[in-house]
């Protein structure tokens, strides 16, 4: 919970206004970026460390079920939108290239073969969260400031779209060189959901958020570009939720992970 006295004072005046906006989110048809929010606003309050958003993340299977939400997030929402499918399609040419090969044989090293020559790599039941530390070879991040004001954007905004392969591990009696049969890849989305550092949120009425050429003539008419939706809620910044946090008691950060999609492949890798 932030304790800067300044957001706690901030804070009574931007509680009603964010407890607005999922509201104005139902009003787009945003359901998505609604649930996440409500649940960002239901949660005891925390704050997502900074290094969860580098190359620094925790191991994804230890994270209690306050930090991370596993069932908002479907693909097959995620796949209606274009920038998805684009991501996927270039996730599927780098599955297993080079840099992934070498992810791979890092983990089929963690593994413990014991006295056998074959063990299962993955599964198809294996949650997201598991197959981000056993099974995943690649990502592709997507998204951009400049995208379509939808509820792919509300949600997710710019995020990363990861892929797992799996299959059966196998290998030489004699060299002992491993080698991965692949039968199925696992396409899945992970973000997180915080409101760290500075980053203006959309100008915002009750009946949703305005587009990007209505906020520049709001600001071009000092404000009266109000008119062009409901009822104001006001420009909206990441530290009006911090303030939230503050005064509220609620506002937990969290991460997302989606479900898997997963599709057929007959690939084997010679990861020796």
């Amino acid at each position: 919970m932030n304790g800067n006295p300044s957001l706690c004072e901030n804070g009574t005046a931007v509680k009603q206004k964010i407890e607005a906006i999922p509201g104005a989110m139902r009003q787009m048809g945003w359901t998505v970026s609604a649930e996440l929010m409500e649940r960002w606003l239901q949660s005891p309050p925390w704050v997502l460390p900074p290094e969860w958003k580098s190359n620094n993340p925790p191991d994804p299977v230890s994270l209690s079920s306050l930090h991370v939400d596993q069932r908002i997030v479907r693909m097959s929402w995620a796949m209606s939108h274009p920038r998805v499918r684009i991501a996927m399609r270039e996730l599927r040419a780098k599955m297993a290239n080079t840099p992934a090969r070498g992810i791979l044989r890092s983990r089929l090293a963690d593994m413990s073969w014991g006295t056998q020559n074959r063990i299962a790599f993955g599964s198809l039941q294996d949650p997201a969260v598991l197959l981000d530390k056993t099974c995943q070879s690649n990502y592709e991040t997507f998204g951009a400031k400049l995208d379509t004001m939808d509820d792919l954007y509300g949600s997710l905004g710019m995020a990363t779209l990861k892929v797992a392969v799996i299959g059966e591990a196998v290998r030489d009696e004699r060299t002992q060189r491993p080698a991965l049969k692949v039968t199925h890849a696992g396409f899945y989305n992970r973000d997180t959901y915080d409101f760290n550092d500075f980053q203006f949120l959309g100008t915002w009425t009750r009946d949703g958020v305005l587009s990007k050429a209505q906020m520049l003539m709001n600001t071009a008419l000092d404000g009266m570009a109000f008119r062009w939706g409901g009822e104001p809620i006001g420009n909206v910044f990441n530290h009006d939720f911090n303030a939230y946090r503050c005064t509220a008691g609620f506002g937990g950060d969290f991460v997302i992970y989606s479900d898997v999609h997963w599709e057929r492949a007959d690939l084997t890798l010679d990861l020796g």
